[in-house]
């Protein structure tokens, strides 16, 4: 007999029936003043039937537009609440495809344009967004559908993929290219590889208990939260984020918090507070993993983190291959080293380090391309693969510290990685503001921004005796509309980030290109002081 076809949905239906009292979640109690109050603990049977109640009322509205299961039906939503969740695992029972969206992607004209390419039937919407929404599907308001009353409705049968290439859901790129995201499906092979590579990832043990990381209208949250469930464990929903001190523990004394899951920056800024809070350190040691990813985690923080025994994890991972490796972990020398997760087909091939301009390489480092070949169960959909190799080809770069293990070390191309751990493309911006500005008001331009809220731009002005302010805003007027359409980490929205430079400012390589790296360091102090006024 073949085995059936796992999904989010299945899985939520065979545990809940396993172990229907067992915590699913722990989601954020506000009092009628909006004051937090603790967390409320939910079943797995509580969360099924929240489920099932939303599907019936989804199925309901949406029946009445004309769809039919499968049809893909797009939500632009928070993604911070249990409701967000909600409703994409409810979307998911009617046997819709939800095609989820983020709030920080605003722009109408591209939403509309991936709802399109996906054939999407329907849009739901957050309520306080319904007149930003220009679409051309019927658009439906996000309700609360947790204590309606909607048992006389009729449920269909949990739908079973019939191909591991079936679609479950569409999320997008947190990067726009060419000013617009890629959306990215999660096919059920995909998923159910996720899955197994989530269960080697996190702590196997009798009701494992995690805190989100992210939010719903991000994979990451769905990849957590879907392989946590697999194994019966609990994830809390943080009353804000990135989690604060307090929270973390109030999380660990009263809720059983095991497993904290980070992105780097954030992650750096707790352990901080954690030099001069004792009760902070003791909740960390407590736990059974302390998991960050996103970008390097600083070093000074994770030497004295694991100097500490705190039980230090870094995870990389993408929006479309999900966890790729993971840390060694101990306390052993090759303790930091990364390793393939288990299961995977990749090649790393050796580049050449001469056409890199934004990789700091040591001569004696052979540089490696991660690639996933067309048979790993993690590769994407064909359509994002190389059209050439049939493979995917990652961008990241890596050196063999061991047989085996190695070390990042960052991308061969003009992406960076912002503090939420999104995406930005730093090229883009400078040829859109070269296209606006080199005819009449500069010379040179990089962008930078690694590690920070949203990037920076660096210019060189034609004219010698340029007032910085009056060209900053200048500047900032003409590229306007190319930033209203890309995410809010992405954009430039401020005329303190279009910093002007002195003529010179800006070397060049040898080949005439700015080494994006170099030029950040060069400029830290004044970047610094850029953002802390922000």
């Amino acid at each position: 007999m073949v085995p059936q076809l796992r999904t989010h949905i299945t899985n939520l239906v065979e545990v809940a029936s396993k172990h229907p009292d067992r915590s699913a979640l722990k989601v954020p109690l506000l009092s009628d003043k909006g004051t937090f109050t603790g967390y409320e603990t939910l079943s797995f049977a509580q969360f099924l039937g929240d489920v099932e109640n939303s599907a019936r009322y989804w199925t309901r509205e949406l029946s009445k537009k004309g769809l039919k299961q499968g049809d893909v039906v797009g939500l632009w939503l928070k993604g911070l609440s249990y409701l967000d969740g909600l409703v994409i695992w409810g979307i998911s029972r009617t046997g819709f495809t939800p095609q989820i969206f983020s709030v920080k992607l605003t722009s109408g004209e591209v939403i509309a344009t991936l709802l399109g390419g996906a054939d999407a039937k329907a849009f739901l919407v957050e309520p306080s967004w319904v007149d930003k929404a220009k679409v051309n599907v019927p658009m439906i308001p996000i309700v609360d559908t947790r204590f309606m009353d909607l048992d006389h409705l009729p449920l269909a049968p949990v739908w079973v993929p019939s191909s591991d290439k079936d679609i479950v859901t569409i999320y997008h790129s947190s990067g726009s290219t060419s000013g617009m995201p890629k959306s990215i499906p999660v096919t059920v092979g995909w998923l159910e590889f996720c899955i197994i590579k989530m269960q080697e990832l996190l702590p196997q043990k009798e009701e494992t208990v995690i805190a989100a990381n992210g939010t719903f209208a991000h994979p990451a949250i769905f990849m957590v939260t879907t392989g946590v469930h697999a194994s019966a464990g609990s994830i809390i929903l943080p009353k804000e984020m990135p989690c604060s001190s307090s929270e973390i523990k109030l999380m660990v004394k009263e809720y059983g918090l095991r497993s904290l899951f980070m992105y780097s920056s954030y992650l750096a800024d707790r352990l901080r507070d954690a030099h001069s809070d004792p009760e902070l350190l003791r909740a960390f040691q407590s736990l059974e993993d302390i998991m960050f990813g996103g970008l390097p985690l600083e070093q000074e923080e994770a030497s004295w983190a694991r100097a500490k025994g705190l039980k230090m994890k870094e995870v990389f991972a993408s929006t479309e291959l999900g966890v790729l490796m993971s840390s060694v972990g101990g306390n052993g020398p090759d303790s930091t080293l990364l390793q393939p997760m288990k299961g995977t087909s990749y090649k790393l091939l050796p580049v050449n380090s001469g056409n890199l301009n934004n990789t700091e390489v040591s001569a004696s480092e052979q540089l490696l391309e991660l690639v996933v070949s067309a048979e790993s169960r993690d590769c994407p959909v064909p359509a994002l693969r190389n059209k050439e190799t049939g493979n995917f080809h990652t961008g990241d770069l890596f050196v063999e510290a061991k047989p085996g293990l190695y070390e990042s070390r960052g991308r061969n191309d003009d992406w960076i990685k912002m503090s939420s751990a999104l995406r930005c493309d730093t090229l883009a911006i400078e040829q859109n503001i070269m296209e606006k500005c080199a005819f009449d008001l500069i010379d040179r331009v990089v962008v930078v921004g690694s590690g920070r809220p949203s990037p920076a731009v660096l210019v060189e002005p034609k004219a010698e005796q340029a007032d910085p302010l009056s060209l900053s805003k200048e500047i900032l007027r003409r590229i306007t509309p190319f930033h209203e359409r890309r995410y809010m980490h992405e954009r430039i929205d401020n005329a303190r980030y279009v910093i002007i430079l002195p003529h010179g400012s800006l070397s060049k390589t040898a080949k005439g290109s700015v080494q994006r790296k170099l030029v950040e360091k060069t400029f830290q102090t004044q970047l610094d002081q850029v953002y802390a006024s922000a």
